[in-house]
């Protein structure tokens, strides 16, 4: 570290030993603390936030000798990179609601694919360990997590993660699915994949809405995961018209057979087929 006036410049890699001499006499608390304090981040946005205070710590922990900056400057990009796909989904302040919302709904669709697989682990850990911390025994309230589109997040193969990373985050939801019902913790899933989900969370499931699924590796995982399905109701699965499905689990005697109403118009998700016929039907050839 060289000052010239009031400028710094920051000096990449090792500093020489007179710097840790210099910061062992107090160096850092002189020239820097000063301008830390008057430093205004009201302004910031919690993940901008978090960047800055991680650089200022990068900067001490070089000039201390306590870190080496090209080990963990990737770690500063990746966080960089990362800041404005997680703002466009959630923001850093307080919660001014406290606990008075009885339904959360988080919006994923913004996303790119790694903050997909970060985020609902964030959001499951907090929520659960939250829950978890105050719950009594026998437990007086419930926390449901509901989780659609669950092969985007609990798919077992991954080639964008980490082992490691993707190993944490399986046992994560497998820890909230086996230990949470003690806790008043339940988990509802909804994937037109099931294959792609880990089979130690499919085989905690207790209750099944099955809807069509044509696909050899879905249909074989039926067969071998749920044991309250007969071979009459598991032949309808492919057949099954829109809206209909097989019910079955340890809440029902028997499979049954269920047709789901349709929503009217104005209440429908935004997630209808294209109706091709209509869209092509104003195309002159």
């Amino acid at each position: 570290m060289r000052s010239t006036g009031n400028a710094h410049s920051f000096h990449v890699g090792r500093p020489p030993t007179w710097q840790f001499l210099a910061d062992e006499n107090g160096y850092f608390e002189d020239h820097f603390e000063p301008l830390i304090e008057a430093l205004d981040l009201s302004g910031l946005s919690g993940f901008s936030e978090l960047q800055v205070r991680a650089d200022l710590q990068i900067i001490r922990d070089v000039l201390n000798g306590s870190a080496q900056y090209e080990h963990i400057q990737p770690l500063l990009r990746r966080v960089d990179g990362l800041k404005d796909e997680f703002s466009r989904v959630i923001a850093v302040g307080e919660d001014n609601d406290g606990n008075s919302r009885l339904v959360t709904v988080i919006s994923l669709r913004e996303c790119k694919s790694d903050v997909k697989k970060i985020l609902p682990i964030l959001i499951a850990k907090h929520f659960y360990e939250k829950h978890r911390s105050v719950v009594t025994s026998p437990p007086s309230t419930t926390l449901h997590m509901i989780v659609d589109e669950a092969h985007n997040i609990l798919s077992q193969q991954s080639n964008r993660e980490a082992e490691s990373w993707k190993d944490y985050r399986l046992e994560l939801f497998e820890e909230i699915i086996k230990e949470g019902r003690k806790f008043g913790v339940f988990l509802t899933l909804a994937s037109q994949r099931p294959a792609d989900i880990s089979p130690t969370v499919v085989s905690q499931l207790h209750n099944y809405f099955i809807h069509r699924l044509v696909n050899d590796r879905d249909l074989a995982l039926l067969e071998n995961t749920i044991s309250t399905l007969d071979s009459l109701s598991r032949g309808q699965i492919p057949t099954l018209p829109q809206g209909a499905c097989v019910v079955t689990g340890t809440s029902f005697d028997i499979p049954m057979l269920m047709q789901v109403d349709k929503l009217p118009k104005e209440q429908e998700p935004d997630s209808s087929d294209v109706n091709l016929v209509e869209l092509w039907g104003g195309v002159e050839g």
